[in-house]
């Protein structure tokens, strides 16, 4: 049975993915024909008499895969609604609506060529005929109609005609001017889809929209005919009643939508008319009455959408993160609260000689006469043994200082001082290792607090979201036949566009990220980078983000001091909008140091990459290197994070030789002395922000590259900078000019350079 039920399961998994691939087929068909549509209606409509601005609006505006087909049927609603014969204006529109088509297909993928093509074009032809005798009012109503499509392109690119707002909007009057000029006998289909429009959505509880609805489609119905305005007004008054007296109630709906349209009779003129409105407001009505009632169920007034729940999701992440974040911090302070308050044990020398005594003199029949009667002296020789076994560790019979002579058990006493004095060491030991260890899991504590507080800070404010942009990025995933879990493209405060997608665990070669970057980027109207990829528990995450301005070209060398292995480790990479740089220096030099530098390195870059700053990145490190082993560990920091889209460059150094910048042909050292990390409890590191441009470049250094002075490197840089030297034979020339110097001097050390240079993002 097990069986036939995952059979079954996999059977409407198949079937399921089928009717997606179907739906994925037809998608763009439909999109097209709705656009060949809508471009009809346009290209028909003629408002105030005389514009008709509707169709090189919609050309203007519509998506990359809609402007053709709309073009093409504004065309023909151009020639439609002269029945064949061409005025003027319409060989203008005309030439207007073949102008910025050539514009869109050779490129032009912003409004401003587009509409410059379209409407010098409608402006230019009406020009060339009224010089040729056609006269300036076609100039005017030309110029007029250039206007109004330049500003209705605007809108459709800023609000989408797919999806609920203003460009859906601006359809509707398209469609309701081109039906309000339309009667067939007693018919007036533009005052029935009105009514029947305005009245669904007052059946299904969206009083908003019904009331946005009306105002505009009045507006088209009275531009298209004025005789009109009178049924304008009549639906505006069974709307505002419909809407607020009963929404949601199918019935009562009805009865409020019809009572209203009476208020429209009266206003008829000549009277004898109103039989024709109410015959076509009553035709609306039936329609709706005769819906199915599941097309009618009531709605919530803003439906939730996929890119709008995200934020409060991420308001709950951010709230948890935050807790949890508070909970560690109390945590670290309540244990060192609590270690402050307790009383320490304060053992000392004189702890060995009272162990002493207790196991030793405390039974011995001289007891009285060493420790009562001579006290003085037997203190003294006991506070003599102390240089004896501090230096030795053990104490010998013939090593006893004079005072401790009358001893009648020196070979015991010896023992007995061995004994405590290896005691009293071990628990000195015992207790500086508790505080190290109480030090490094406080810190520790207190620093992943810290970082859960940024991450829920970040989650707390997630960015703008674009819900339209996030369902067709969505469904171009779902036509790829990997629906997604969880979809959102964001603005962030700058204004720079950020796409997340949540798949289930997938593989990406390198061409398909691209690939994958362009069509999410056309999607977005935004040029976006190679997306990170993030693989946990079954899931893939693609992270796009916005390509740069600037682009970060990396160059390093080294030379280790002694053999092969140098101490000193780099890490260059770009994250997500920065490009980072980081140079560790393992205490010493060797095996030992290059375990210290490179464990650094990789766990500050791993830190880098997860979204820490660079101050949390170094508490996290210094723990880890003050728990690596028994022995002392210890490594430099040195980072610099410069990102990509503002220059902005953020440095970081804990123990790290000064490090070069070189901005505008002019160099400058940066850094002052510090303690490396892994040496203390706490980091003692200098932060400091600089701006940076293209052409600038970067350096971090080896103390061991310093070993002359930083004088000559400044020379140095400053001639690399002039000839405009790539970042990796600056660093080879340092690291080879130093090693030169350091065999002079006779102090090897390893030596390094990483070098990062700033350049304009093509």
């Amino acid at each position: 049975m097990t069986e036939r039920m995952g059979l079954a399961a996999v059977g409407r998994q198949n079937a399921q993915r089928a009717a997606l691939a179907r739906r994925a087929e037809l998608r763009p068909a439909a999109r097209r024909l709705a656009a060949v549509a809508v471009g009809f209606a346009g290209g028909w409509a003629v408002v105030y008499g005389a514009l008709m601005p509707f169709g090189l609006g919609f050309v203007l505006g519509f998506a990359e895969d809609c402007f053709a087909p709309c073009a093409a049927g504004a065309a023909l609603g151009v020639l439609l609604h002269g029945f064949g014969a061409l005025s003027l204006r319409s060989v203008c529109m005309l030439c207007a609506l073949g102008a910025a088509v050539a514009a869109r297909w050779m490129g032009a993928r912003t409004l401003t060529p587009a509409a410059l093509a379209g409407c010098g074009t409608l402006v230019g032809v009406a020009l060339c005929f009224a010089f040729g005798g056609g006269g300036a009012e076609l100039v005017l109503y030309s110029a007029a109609d250039a206007l109004l499509a330049a500003a209705m392109g605007f809108c459709l690119r800023q609000f989408a005609p797919e999806k609920p707002g203003a460009g859906m909007l601006l359809v509707g009057a398209a469609a309701a001017a081109a039906l309000g000029s339309v009667q067939l006998w007693q018919l007036l289909p533009g005052v029935i889809v009105c009514a029947a429009l305005e009245l669904y959505l007052c059946s299904k509880g969206q009083a908003k929209a019904a009331l946005a609805t009306c105002a505009v489609l009045g507006t088209a119905l009275c531009a298209a005919d004025p005789a009109l305005s009178f049924a304008a007004s009549g639906l505006a008054c069974a709307t505002a009643a419909a809407a607020v007296l009963a929404p949601g109630r199918r019935m009562e709906t009805v009865a409020a939508y019809a009572g209203g349209c009476v208020t429209g009779a009266l206003c008829v003129q000549p009277p004898g008319s109103a039989f024709q409105y109410l015959l076509n407001v009553c035709i609306g009505i039936t329609a709706v009455a005769a819906m199915p009632a599941a097309w009618l169920v009531p709605e919530p007034e803003e439906k939730p959408q996929a890119g709008q729940a995200q934020p409060q999701q991420y308001s709950a992440a951010a709230t948890r993160l935050e807790q949890v974040s508070q909970s560690l911090a109390s945590l670290a302070e309540t244990v060192n609260d609590v270690y402050e308050t307790l009383p320490h044990r304060c053992e000392d020398f004189h702890w060995v000689i009272d162990n002493t005594h207790d196991t030793l003199c405390f039974n011995c029949g001289r007891r009285d006469t060493c420790w009562k009667q001579e006290y003085a002296a037997t203190l003294e020789g006991m506070e003599a043994l102390r240089p004896l076994l501090e230096s030795s560790g053990g104490l010998e019979t013939a090593q006893l200082p004079g005072q401790l002579s009358r001893c009648i058990h020196p070979a015991a006493l010896c023992a007995a001082a061995n004994r405590s004095f290896a005691l009293y060491r071990s628990r000195k030991e015992a207790r500086l290792h508790a505080e190290a260890m109480r030090t490094a899991l406080t810190e520790q504590y207190s620093a992943v607090a810290e970082a859960l507080g940024v991450l829920g800070e970040q989650l707390g404010r997630p960015g703008d979201p674009e819900p339209y942009k996030s369902g067709r990025v969505a469904d171009f995933f779902a036509q790829l036949g990997t629906p997604p879990q969880e979809c959102a493209v964001t603005l962030d405060d700058l204004g720079r566009t950020h796409a997340a997608v949540t798949l289930p665990r997938t593989r990406f070669s390198a061409q398909e990220l691209a690939a994958l970057a362009g069509e999410v980027g056309r999607i977005c109207r935004r040029t976006l980078e190679v997306p990170q990829v993030l693989s946990c528990k079954g899931m893939t995450t693609l992270l796009f983000s916005e390509k740069p301005v600037l682009r970060a070209v990396f160059g390093m060398a080294g030379a280790a001091a002694r053999g092969s292995i140098s101490g000193d480790a780099v890490q260059q990479f770009c994250s997500p909008a920065a490009a980072q740089m980081i140079l560790c220096d393992g205490m010493g030099t060797g095996r030992p140091a290059a375990v210290d530098g490179n464990l650094a390195a990789e766990l500050t870059a791993r830190l880098l990459k997860a979204g820490f700053t660079a101050e949390l990145a170094a508490r996290l490190v210094n723990v880890a290197l003050a728990l690596k082993s028994e022995d002392e560990s210890g490594a430099t920091l040195d980072l610099i994070s410069v990102d990509l889209y503002t220059g902005t460059a953020r440095l970081f150094k804990a123990g790290a030789a000064p490090g070069f910048l070189v901005h505008g042909g002019r160099v400058r050292a940066v850094g002052d002395t510090s303690l490396p990390v892994g040496i203390l409890g706490g980091v003692n590191g200098q932060s400091r922000v600089v701006h940076l441009t293209v052409g600038d470049y970067a350096v971090l250094v080896s103390d061991g590259l310093l070993v002359d002075g930083p004088g000559w490197v400044a020379k140095q840089l400053e001639l690399s900078a002039a000839a405009g030297e790539a970042p990796e034979k600056v660093a080879k020339t340092l690291v080879e000019t130093a090693r030169v110097r350091a065999q002079k001097t006779g102090r090897p050390d390893d030596i390094t350079a990483a070098v990062l240079r700033l350049e304009k993002c093509v």
